[in-house]
């Protein structure tokens, strides 16, 4: 399968083993144990390594929170287009919730990473950082906003 998240894109195949799991993302291996701990909550445990992450799938949409970051993945088919596509700087929440905090303001510059602002969901805080360095055009939502996915709440240039 193809999976995309903003600008960027990778050939994703799934196979279990004895020993767990192996995932090949663009032609790399990925072994390692995973284990569902409640609805939507895992545990991976990759040799010395053991994280703990939240994904939940919406038909072609997987919402991940994975090491303080919420990602909006989205299962490409093939031959499919993408129907309708925000600003191409847009950020877009990938869960419905409360936004709590807003860390950016228009015109300011922001690097890759930097925490933008954050929505509340089922009782988590899930921080919407910067995909890439620019410059906050608008913030279209303010503390205590209620959104929804899909809906642009940032744009860089």
């Amino acid at each position: 399968m193809k999976l995309v998240c903003g600008e960027e894109s990778w050939e994703v195949a799934l196979r279990e083993t004895k020993e767990g799991v192996e995932v090949m993302v663009d032609g790399t291996g990925h072994a390692f144990r995973l284990e569902q701990t409640g609805p939507g909550s895992f545990v991976l445990r990759q040799e010395t390594r053991v994280l703990t992450f939240h994904c939940v799938r919406d038909g072609e949409e997987i919402h991940l929170f994975w090491e303080g970051a919420v990602y909006r993945l989205t299962e490409e088919k093939e031959g499919a287009r993408r129907l309708h596509r925000a600003a191409a700087g847009g950020l877009e929440a990938p869960m419905p919730g409360k936004v709590i905090k807003v860390n950016a303001t228009p015109g300011q510059k922001v690097a890759k990473g930097d925490e933008i602002l954050i929505i509340e969901a089922m009782k988590m805080e899930n921080a919407v950082r910067a995909p890439r360095e620019g410059r906050v055009k608008s913030v279209a939502v303010g503390v205590g906003d209620m959104v929804n996915p899909g809906v642009v709440l940032v744009e860089l240039e």
